[in-house]
């Protein structure tokens, strides 16, 4: 990745950050003055009063400390999910649904370590906490928040070419 590409990524998650903290002081503001009227949310999907809406690729330290009400996919569909394991799993299982991307995450069953553990396994047995994708497919999730979505993303998204760039998750407002 070049400089001037680094530098476009930052913006827009700062961007993306300034959103974030404009929307909870304006529903902070609504909650003292409903009378106030209402202001139009940036961005495709439809944002609840009480969540933001972050990129799934925005730097996964902006999660670290938040709770998440969904995963919004590309072609509109909305899941919900209160935990970011319910995240992991709802945008794992979408990757799976593919037969090619199938196909790779069988692939790398095995090939992909943490310090301690395999992320991707033909069964749960040597994990903390496996959750299952599919028969005689299991991943890791005993992570925090921030090494989670990294592992998703570089990890295991990366290699199986799996494209979650138009993937958003909404979180709530109130930290």
């Amino acid at each position: 990745m070049n400089i001037r590409s680094e530098l476009q990524a930052l913006r827009a998650e700062i961007i993306q950050n300034i959103d974030a903290a404009f929307d909870h002081f304006l529903c902070r503001l609504e909650e003292q003055e409903p009378e106030l009227a209402e202001v139009p949310s940036p961005g495709p999907q439809e944002e609840i009063p009480y969540e933001s809406i972050f990129k799934l690729s925005s730097n996964p330290a902006i999660f670290k400390g938040t709770k998440p009400t969904g995963v919004c996919f590309a072609d509109g569909r909305r899941i919900n999910a209160g935990t970011w394991k319910m995240v992991y799993k709802a945008i794992l299982e979408d990757c799976n649904k593919d037969v090619e991307k199938h196909v790779e995450l069988m692939n790398l069953r095995g090939k992909i370590l943490g310090k301690t553990r395999v992320l991707l396994s033909q069964d749960g047995a040597s994990m903390t906490s496996p959750i299952q994708l599919d028969r005689n497919l299991f991943v890791e999730s005993h992570y925090d928040t921030e090494m989670l979505l990294r592992i998703l993303m570089t990890r295991i998204l990366d290699p199986v070419r799996y494209d979650y760039s138009q993937i958003t998750v909404a979180i709530r407002n109130d930290r």
